[in-house]
Formats: structure tokens, sequence, C-alpha cells
């Protein structure tokens, strides 16, 4: 029995001491992307619970630097040579 939408969830839980945050899923879409990052090798698989024989939910551990909420940097697209010029004589100025 899956858990409908509405009812997925994911918590992160750290406290100040531990050097690993606790996170736990009910969110599918959450689950592949953390099962690769446990593949991967940076996180760690800590159980999943099971309803009917279909997993309903999982808990991993990862390092708290990996989560901090921090944003992302924006890569910018390469620019042509019409656009780099177009720059250069706008810092000229």
């Amino acid at each position: 029995m899956r858990t409908p939408g509405e009812e997925q969830e994911t918590i992160i839980r750290w406290y100040r001491d531990e050097k690993e945050a606790t996170i736990y899923t009910s969110d599918y879409l959450m689950m592949n992307r953390f099962d690769g990052y446990v593949a991967e090798g940076d996180w760690k698989f800590v159980k999943q619970d099971t309803c009917e024989g279909d997993v309903v939910s999982k808990t991993y551990k990862a390092p708290k630097e990996l989560l901090y909420g921090r944003k992302a940097k924006k890569k910018m697209p390469p620019l042509t040579d019409e656009q780099k010029e177009a720059l250069a004589m706008r810092f000229k100025r």
C-alpha cells in the first residue's frame, strides 16, 4: 500500500553536537535520490519501513556539511563572441 502524495514527507534532523544528520522520508522521489547518494558512498542507509510488503519510508544518515541550506552557484552558459564584445564595450565606459 503506497503512501498518498499529500501524505509523503521528508524530515531532516540534526543536533548541534553530532556530525551526521538523520533524514527520514516517505516521499518516493526523494527515496530514489537518496538511494543514489548511498550508492555514491556519501550517505548511509539506516532502515526502511514496510506496509503489506511495500516500502513506505526510509531513514538515512548524512554528514551535516552536505546538507547546509546554501544556494547553489548558478553556472553561466558560455558566451558567444558577440556577447563578449558587448560586455567588453560596456565595461570600457
